[in-house]
């Protein structure tokens, strides 16, 4: 394990107080915490600058909720039996950390892309591959310059694998998270609409997912989704490929695809699986895993048997009864990919009630909102077979517009400016035996419609 003294060399800081250096240098360094409300007694408090607050300002309240010790960028008190360092940046700083990290880390290191299903297949591949070997993955969805640094903080040197999900809004974000973690494996799902007014087009989108491709060594391996715009990106990578999917040219190719009743099924190598997901969507991660198993020496068997336990991410098409109403959580993110996949979902489902649609805007698509709202609200509608729908939002007149023009009635399509304002149209609407979609950008925090729903009394008529 590392030492405060590994860190002091890492980062070269400046002890505070000067003393310190000599008392706590061999000690072992406790987890990392950036926020001084979560400090546990032991922790080490990294005080990172946000575009509001510095968090040199909480390191008070962090040593009285029992840090050992802090990273910081101005001078603090510092309590007798702790220790802080003193940097000029603390990001840089946590950069310099994780990399120090990387170099210790001999295993495996799986870079994970994508514009929709990093996270679940990032889970996917840790839950196959710690079935037999020792490592660690990116809790939640730790991707950009601040998360990618400190999953890296969990790899060890006796480690065999690090899967890391890697994110960007614009271009360059994902070369600059390659560099920092190096990896020898990379894996990029699909690609999706998600931050076009960051990236510019789509192109622009598939040439970023491509920035780790061009970070693999020779000996690395890439394993793609089977979509067009990678096998286009693909050609210059040094690394051997692997592409997954359902069409004849994959490498893994799977067949007698079917989806239903919170289960995947699939033929593979000719062996089956089924996986406990709601969705077709979620075949290209399944596969993904499998590909990154098949590398690592596993069998499909083995596999097979490791996914029929797998445990899906939160808020990612999580299925569950409310009010005796069946809720499609996705509240977690959207995008006009993801929401496509999950209103191909909504449409599978029988049901004796009605098919209920709650979104909420889709961020960072730019000049292209207002046409992407439109189209979506058509889908709602022939995709999704939605009875009712309730957009929120600063583009929900353009979701119902959309829902409208496909033929939903006015009536049934219900535009709010916000979610506050939809949740009591919501209350007395929800039935028992509907269907009821929730989905929408981090930005609308749609989980606030499903905790809602859980605390409206039951209605049993109309």
């Amino acid at each position: 394990m590392s030492t405060v003294a590994d860190l002091n060399t890492a980062i070269g800081g400046h002890w505070l107080p000067e003393p310190a250096a000599g008392r706590h240098a061999e000690r072992l360094l406790g987890r990392i915490e950036t926020d001084s409300r979560r400090i546990e007694p032991g922790d080490v408090f990294w005080a990172l600058r946000g575009p509001n607050h510095d968090g040199s300002d909480f390191a008070a309240d962090a040593f009285r909720r029992g840090a050992a010790g802090a990273v910081v960028g101005k001078p603090v008190d510092v309590p007798e039996a702790c220790w802080a360092m003193r940097v000029a940046d603390t990001q840089q700083a946590l950069h310099h950390w994780a990399m120090w990290k990387r170099r210790q880390f001999s295993g495996t290191a799986i870079g994970v892309t994508g514009s929709v299903g990093k996270t679940t297949t990032r889970q996917m591949i840790h839950t196959v591959l710690q079935t037999r070997f020792r490592g660690t993955a990116s809790p939640q969805n730790y991707n950009n310059h601040v998360g990618v640094p400190l999953s890296m903080l969990g790899m060890e040197s006796d480690h065999d694998y690090a899967v890391l999900e890697l994110g960007a809004s614009r271009p360059g974000e994902i070369a600059t998270l390659a560099e920092m973690c190096a990896p020898k494996v990379g894996v990029i799902t699909r690609i999706g609409d998600a931050h076009l007014h960051g990236f510019g087009s789509r192109r622009k989108i598939a040439e970023s997912k491509a920035e780790l491709l061009a970070a693999l060594p020779s000996d690395g391996r890439a394993v793609l989704g089977d979509d067009p715009w990678l096998w286009t990106m693909a050609r210059d990578c040094k690394a051997p490929i692997t592409l997954v999917g359902t069409s004849h040219g994959c490498d893994l190719r799977a067949t007698d695809v079917e989806s239903g009743q919170g289960r995947l099924r699939f033929t593979l190598g000719g062996c089956k699986f089924h996986v406990p997901v709601w969705g077709r969507h979620h075949l290209t991660a399944a596969l993904l895993a499998v590909a990154v198993g098949r590398m690592m020496g596993f069998d499909f068997d083995e596999m097979a048997d490791v996914l029929e336990d797998f445990q899906p991410v939160p808020m990612r098409c999580e299925v569950r009864e409310v009010r005796g109403a069946t809720l499609i959580n996705d509240a977690y993110n959207s995008n006009p990919t993801a929401m496509k996949a999950a209103l191909e979902l909504l449409g599978d489902f029988d049901t004796t009630g009605r098919r209920i649609v709650v979104c909420g805007d889709m961020g960072e698509l730019g000049d292209e909102s207002p046409s992407l709202h439109w189209q979506i609200g058509k889908q709602i509608v022939t995709l999704g077979g939605a009875d009712v729908l309730v957009a929120c939002g600063q583009f929900a007149r353009h979701v119902v517009a959309g829902a409208r023009a496909a033929g939903l009635p006015q009536a049934r399509s219900i535009p709010c400016p916000s979610i506050d304002d939809a949740l009591p149209y919501l209350g007395q609407s929800v039935l028992p035996g509907d269907v009821v979609l929730i989905k929408g950008s981090r930005i609308m925090a749609m989980e606030r419609v499903v905790a809602a729903l859980e605390q409206y009394p039951q209605r049993r008529t109309a």
